[in-house]
């Protein structure tokens, strides 16, 4: 028979350290934000008079392009952390049961061993087995 092998103090400290990463992951995803406008600001515009021109404010096509593509990826680097925490949720809760089941069979395996019932003295258990033979076909 196969047996899980968790060691849930180990556990605990791989979620730590996730949780100390997510933790750097929401900066550069704050970072990824400003990054994307400085970039979409620095890539200038089509309009007649360039970024001073008098149509400074209209975008480019780059410009454009990295809105859409923010856009386009925003949801999904904020559904990166949902995951992780759910992982991190899932990965605590998974090893507090399997620390409970433990727990659960250590006491069954004590009732069971206590439910040892003791054959009737009167004739020694000597006579229940030797009764029990008889008894057989």
């Amino acid at each position: 028979m196969t047996r899980w092998d968790i060691d849930p103090s180990g556990v605990g400290t791989v979620l730590s350290h996730v949780t100390e990463i997510m933790g750097a992951l929401e900066g550069v995803v704050e970072a990824y934000s400003g990054d994307v406008e400085g970039a979409a600001t620095s890539a200038g515009t089509l309009a007649p008079g360039g970024a001073s021109g008098e149509h400074k404010g209209q975008p480019g096509l780059v410009a454009a392009a990295l809105a859409e593509f923010f856009e386009g990826t925003a949801d999904e680097l904020r559904s990166i952390g949902a995951r992780v925490v759910r992982s991190v949720n899932g990965a605590a809760e998974a090893t507090v049961k399997y620390e409970d089941g433990d727990l659960e069979m250590a006491a069954e395996a004590q009732r069971q061993a206590a439910r040892v019932v003791e054959p009737d003295m009167a004739g020694g258990w000597r006579a229940s087995i030797l009764k029990e033979r008889a008894d057989r076909p």
